[in-house]
């Protein structure tokens, strides 16, 4: 799934991530980019998060704001590595931030720029 050879470098958008935030702490990439059976999608690639109990939401959004944002769906917990799809014929160039958000107080977590 996070095979993405054959992709020109310029295509990819990577992040990586190495903040504490709210007592929690989030450590590991994220990368925009295209899966061949997928299009395009938002990887986490050994993306660990501790003393975070709450359920995450991830967006990508213009500028870090939720109200400019593409809702990608819940952070899966228990996998460091996993992809989000991005709905196809999306133009995802107006977006450089992801941001987490807790899934019940819809308050932001961690904002990340790509």
């Amino acid at each position: 799934m996070t095979d993405m050879s054959g992709q020109d470098p310029s295509e990819i958008i990577m992040a990586t991530v190495d903040e504490e935030r709210k007592g929690a702490t989030f450590n590991g990439t994220v990368i925009l980019g295209i899966a061949p059976e997928a299009g395009e999608v938002l990887f986490f690639r050994d993306f660990l998060i501790e003393d975070y109990k709450g359920e995450l939401t991830a967006y990508l959004a213009t500028d870090g704001d939720i109200t400019k944002s593409i809702d990608l769906g819940e952070l899966d917990h228990k996998s460091p590595s996993f992809g989000l799809p991005i709905p196809l014929g999306t133009d995802t160039s107006p977006y450089n931030t992801v941001v987490l958000s807790d899934k019940k107080s819809k308050k932001k977590i961690l904002t990340i720029n790509l």
